[in-house]
């Protein structure tokens, strides 16, 4: 009797899965330095979605900042070289994006071989206070 194990790559092709990130911090970081990585996804994927939700107040005295998602080899040149595919800004001001209310990132679809990475960068240097986020992540087999 089998149980089909082997015939699971062709059932998931096209199915959606998702990676969640929680407590991602964003304070006390420079353009120039990587937010996030993820490990390799271990077969070829297409990134379809990413939302993203504060999970701590911003500062009122913070600005707005925009989280970009990129492949990890094109941040490991640094923020300047960074090829984004989908970003989302974040709102300093509660009124505007409450914390855990989820913000849909603007996301071009994206394929992932199975040795390449997920990265995450701000667009801009923050030192002021805590910042935490969660990220989910949406992909799909390809």
């Amino acid at each position: 009797m089998s149980d089909f194990s082997d015939l699971c790559p062709l059932f998931n092709t096209g199915v959606y899965g998702e990676i969640q990130v929680p407590h991602v911090t964003l304070a006390n970081r420079s353009t120039s330095e990587r937010i996030w990585t993820l490990p390799p996804f271990g077969r070829s994927v297409i990134v379809t979605d990413f939302y993203v939700a504060k999970e701590t107040a911003f500062a009122g005295s913070c600005t707005n900042l925009t989280l970009l998602m990129c492949r990890a080899a094109s941040a490991a040149a640094g923020r300047a070289a960074v090829t984004a595919f989908a970003s989302v800004m974040l709102s300093a001001t509660e009124t505007t994006q409450a914390v855990g209310k989820y913000l849909t990132g603007t996301t071009t679809d994206t394929t992932f071989t199975a040795t390449q990475c997920l990265a995450f960068f701000a667009n801009d240097a923050d030192k002021a206070g805590a910042k935490h986020v969660s990220i989910i992540v949406r992909y799909k087999e390809k």
